[in-house]
């Protein structure tokens, strides 16, 4: 009896050793598991990367509208020429937002590789921006502080907060999107 029971304990040795690696199934299961793992963290920065660009640009428009109007403040009206330059010499420009160009036609561009144009309007002033795509075109045309807006040819949208069917609508139609904020 003793026999067999050591005989039945080798066996089950033996057995064990033969399986102690992976199988070819077990190895494709598992490269399975990895590769949806990689593809949903890419997803996730993906759409983190597209969050972070919107609200670095929101923060860039706001402080363009606020320095603008800083340096207007008391002066009755902004005129009617391009007023970058002002804020370029006032040093009112966001250091996230990039200048190419000398004096006195140098260029504010932004983080998608556009241009940001402010031109006064008499009482108002007008900020053209070029080069943005849909998803970041929604998430700014929602912001708050600006009169109205302007999305590509479509029509002037004054009723703000402006609501994402909407500016899903008028953002997805061209691409890439030249978007023009107005004042209060």
């Amino acid at each position: 009896m003793k026999y067999s029971v050591r005989m039945q304990q080798f066996k089950a040795k033996a057995k064990a050793k033969a399986q102690a690696g992976l199988t070819l199934i077990e190895t494709l299961v598992a490269l399975a598991i990895f590769a949806l793992v990689v593809g949903g963290a890419l997803a996730l920065f993906g759409s983190a990367s597209s969050s972070q660009t919107t609200t670095q640009m929101t923060s860039d428009l706001s402080a363009i509208r606020a320095a603008t109007k800083s340096l207007f403040f008391g002066q009755g009206g902004y005129g009617t020429v391009s007023l970058g330059e002002v804020l370029i010499n006032g040093k009112k420009v966001p250091t996230t937002m990039p200048i190419s160009g000398t004096a006195p036609n140098r260029v504010i561009n932004h983080s998608q590789s556009g241009t940001v144009t402010v031109t006064g309007a008499t009482s108002k002033f007008t900020v053209d921006v070029t080069n943005i795509s849909t998803d970041v075109c929604i998430g700014l045309v929602g912001s708050t502080g600006w009169s109205d807006v302007k999305i590509g040819a479509a029509a002037l949208i004054s009723a703000f907060p402006v609501g994402p069917t909407v500016a899903s609508t008028q953002c997805a139609a061209t691409n890439p999107i030249a978007i023009t904020f107005t004042s209060l």
